[in-house]
């Protein structure tokens, strides 16, 4: 397990067996990627180091016999425009294909990694939960309610970004009170962005963090630790009209090192003091540890989460977005009782189920932008959110089953959908075809049609609802069944309770 940060290359060389997991050896190389992120590109100095890093890391994997390497990379591998010519380099010289994740992917690693932690621990967080892993170059920031993952984001914070964005100031005075400015904005920034609703428990991780429980707790050696906000303030306002060397000192690290602590600190105490947390639960875990996690019997791997994790993030959106959720539900309930009666049409498995009911439930969020053009919105929004535990060729099916609710059906000329993999375009035909029939049922959006009953009887489905006037939903499924008619053979009819 490789993670590839701003400042170091870490791996863990595990060995597994079952639900046992052995720690063989923890590499840590330093390397230093600020370049990515600084100026754009990555130097040679940087790109040669990170090279070397991986052949080591290699060599000593073999050493123990491990073949299975997953290698990931972050902010400062993301935000460089070269990093193309790295990743490939790495291929050839060490051999492994290296990842570059996305902030949602980070933060269902940490997330991942957090619910093994506190199983280990046998606690329970309950309440909403807002976990930030303060990195070099980002911070990620996850909501998590009711021990569900339901939104994320990855802000452009991190303990090395700001050393570099205010390095001119680092001897003097200003150096504190300006990181401590830009950290209030950037709590403010974090916390405003969040759906409402109090935040119950503050877990915050990170190097610069674990760091801090070290050096203001020395006795703290568990799991899950605790930092008060109040010893935290001290500390910084002790550190603030000293020199660097005097922090260093005090510290017991270097300059570089005691630089990084503020940013850390000071982004503890304004999110505390914003968002009235008495204490900062600190876990001892690393983006690896959610590597790890993947890797667990049962685990579903990379970039997934399971149907009910996905679909609070989808009521997230809608929340967000100022939906309907009574409207959305019932349209996702239409949509995959329509689903699970024509399987033996569509063949689709229970992944597929998901991304349906997903795509049903947000399929109307771009009415907040435009509610003319709102198909077109609900994909742009749905594309460009970030939604943990869906794969990039997810997060586009599913945007693409939402653009096509209504109007047209895709064309030659959509260029975004001939984009897509063959199979994903069957896919979004297949489920946009369902899902348009779902929309067509609650014109009125009253959800006057809860329960559904599909038949296909010789070239036509039938859907058998229990009202009696339906000449409303014949109108409306008449004007959107087109694409399922292509799409399956099949004509569509809504046949009433008392029948014809």
């Amino acid at each position: 397990m490789v993670d590839c940060g701003t400042s170091s290359v870490r791996a863990f060389l595990t060995e597994i067996r079952g639900a046992e997991q052995r720690i063989l050896e923890d590499l840590v190389y330093p390397v230093d990627l600020t370049p990515g992120f600084t100026g754009g590109k990555l130097d040679r100095a940087a790109m040669d180091g990170v090279v070397q890093a991986f052949t080591g890391i290699r060599s000593a994997a073999e050493s123990y016999g491990i073949v299975d390497i997953r290698a990931v990379a972050t902010s400062a591998m993301r935000e460089a425009a070269n990093s193309d010519v790295l990743i490939e380099s790495l291929r050839q010289k060490a051999r492994i294909e290296v990842e570059i994740i996305d902030g949602s992917e980070a933060a269902r690693l940490y997330f991942e990694a957090l619910r093994v932690l506190l199983a280990r621990c046998g606690k329970r967080l309950s309440g909403n939960t807002l976990m930030i892993d303060v990195g070099g170059g980002s911070t990620c920031v996850s909501l998590i309610r009711q021990g569900k993952l339901v939104h994320s984001v990855d802000e452009h914070y991190g303990t090395i970004r700001l050393y570099e964005q205010f390095r001119e100031l680092k001897d003097s005075t200003d150096f504190a009170v300006t990181i401590d400015r830009y950290a209030l904005g950037a709590a403010h920034m974090l916390l405003g962005r969040l759906p409402e609703g109090s935040v119950k428990h503050l877990v915050v991780t990170g190097g610069e963090v674990r760091r801090l429980v070290t050096l203001l707790t020395p006795q703290s050696l568990g799991l899950l630790e605790s930092l008060d906000p109040v010893v935290v303030t001290q500390w910084f306002e002790r550190m603030q009209p000293m020199t660097p060397q005097q922090r260093a000192d005090a510290c017991g690290t270097d300059l570089f090192g005691a630089a990084r602590l503020l940013p850390a600190a000071t982004l503890i105490r304004h999110l505390c003091a914003i968002s009235g947390a008495d204490r900062v639960l600190v876990p001892q875990l690393t983006l690896r540890d959610g590597l790890l996690a993947d890797l667990l019997p049962g685990a579903h791997g990379p970039h997934y989460l399971d149907s009910q994790h996905l679909l609070a993030e989808a009521r997230q959106l809608v929340t967000r977005y100022g939906g309907n959720h009574d409207y959305a539900d019932n349209t996702a309930s239409l949509a995959v009782q329509i689903f699970d009666q024509t399987r033996n049409l569509h063949g689709l498995g229970e992944r597929d189920r998901t991304l349906l009911e997903f795509s049903a439930l947000v399929h109307d969020i771009g009415a907040y932008i435009n509610v003319r053009e709102r198909h077109k919105h609900s994909m742009y929004i749905i594309l460009a959110a970030d939604i943990a535990g869906l794969t990039g060729d997810e997060q586009r099916i599913v945007a693409h089953i939402a653009r096509y609710h209504r109007r047209s059906a895709p064309q030659a000329h959509h260029r975004d959908f001939q984009a897509l993999h063959r199979r994903s375009r069957v896919l979004v035909s297949y489920l946009a075809s369902i899902l348009r029939l779902a929309y067509g049922l609650d014109v009125e959006r009253t959800q006057r049609i809860k329960k559904i009953r599909c038949e296909v009887s010789r070239d036509h489905l039938l859907l058998h609802v229990d009202r009696r006037q339906v000449a409303l939903e014949r109108w409306s499924i008449d004007g959107k069944k087109g694409m399922f008619v292509e799409t399956f053979g099949l004509n569509v009819k809504v046949i009433p309770r008392e029948g014809e």
